[in-house]
């Protein structure tokens, strides 16, 4: 935000998508997490009960057992709730933003002339995004571009 009248109209307007933004970003996190202890929880019967039926059995469970799936299966879930939980860490790291390959170049080209434009180019790179930002869909890109912390 390079004027006054930038700052007036569109700080609350930069300001409201980067709560929306965080918000979704934390929700994902929960959701993600709660898959991940429930998956975990899973695995822990499965396990119980595959334990269970062996000492009941006084044998080692074949690789076909119902036991011994789900207990493979109950495994695989937490393997990927934990990849599904550390890509998203990921995603929203430092690291993870202004990825061209997930942004489109235009929008790349936006937040590149906020950080190091001219004050003209700056003002009309925070216009355009400001105008971006309407539509809810392009919110999410613009976060991942990098462009909120230019703006505020």
């Amino acid at each position: 935000v390079t004027n006054q009248s930038d700052k007036d109209g569109q700080l609350p307007k930069i300001k409201a998508l980067d709560a929306t933004v965080q918000g979704a970003f934390g929700d994902i996190s929960r959701s993600l997490e709660d898959t991940l202890v429930a998956s975990e929880a899973a695995a822990a019967r499965a396990e119980a009960e595959l334990a269970a039926w062996e000492a009941e059995n006084d044998a080692k469970a074949g690789e076909k057992n119902r036991f011994k799936v789900a207990a493979g299966q109950a495994a695989s879930a937490v393997a990927a709730a934990r990849m599904a939980k550390e890509g998203h860490a990921r995603a929203i790291s430092k690291e993870g933003e202004a990825r061209a390959k997930d942004c489109p170049s235009d929008l790349l080209k936006l937040v590149e002339q906020l950080r190091s434009g001219t004050d003209r180019q700056q003002e009309e790179a925070a216009a355009a995004l400001a105008v971006l930002a309407a539509n809810n869909d392009n919110q999410v890109a613009i976060a991942m571009a990098g462009g909120i912390a230019p703006l505020v």
